[in-house]
């Protein structure tokens, strides 16, 4: 976790969920309900935080870096999370397209973000080096898929293959706030 990485909690927190993920992944987009179940089960529990990490897969996925330049560009006007989830529930709509950074102006209109500023943020790749810090840090614990989780800084991978369901997050975080 960097002081710069997107998260819910302190980074102090006893227990820290960190996710590398890429936005145009189906199987993020399939556990991203999972993850905002657990961001709101534990938003009042200053001993857990959720970290989002990007990992965009350049190699199988077009838009993937651009979709993680527009989150980072909301987030430069405190929508990150926001942008997160829209990304996911529409992936549908961008993940194929030739110019995705349209739809996600879209978005960012409905998000109420200031859209000049968050398109000349996204076309002039300001965030480049706090992505490629997300992907470097991936490769050095081992992600090689999305979405990957670690659990208190373990690979959290409980049915290996399979996204781990809601039931199996909530019993390992418990577990760690237990001790």
């Amino acid at each position: 976790v960097r002081d710069n990485s997107h998260m819910t909690g302190k980074k102090e927190a006893k227990v820290t969920l960190v996710e590398f993920g890429d936005f145009q992944c189906p199987g993020c987009a399939a556990a991203s309900p999972t993850v905002k179940k657990i961001i709101e089960d534990y938003k009042s529990n200053e001993n857990f935080n959720f970290v989002f990490r990007n990992f965009p897969l350049e190699q199988i996925h077009q838009n993937a870096r651009i979709a993680a330049e527009a989150a980072e560009a909301a987030g430069a006007q405190g929508k990150y999370w926001e942008m997160n989830e829209l990304l996911y529930q529409k992936q549908n709509e961008w993940n194929v397209s030739s110019v995705p950074l349209d739809q996600f102006s879209n978005y960012a209109v409905t998000l109420g973000l200031d859209v000049e500023k968050f398109k000349q943020s996204v076309l002039q790749r300001l965030f480049t080096d706090v992505i490629d810090a997300d992907l470097k840090d991936g490769n050095n614990v081992k992600v090689t898929g999305t979405p990957t989780f670690f659990l208190n800084g373990v690979l959290f991978a409980p049915d290996p293959g399979k996204i781990p369901t809601l039931e199996m997050f909530k019993q390992a975080i418990d577990t760690e706030l237990a001790k």
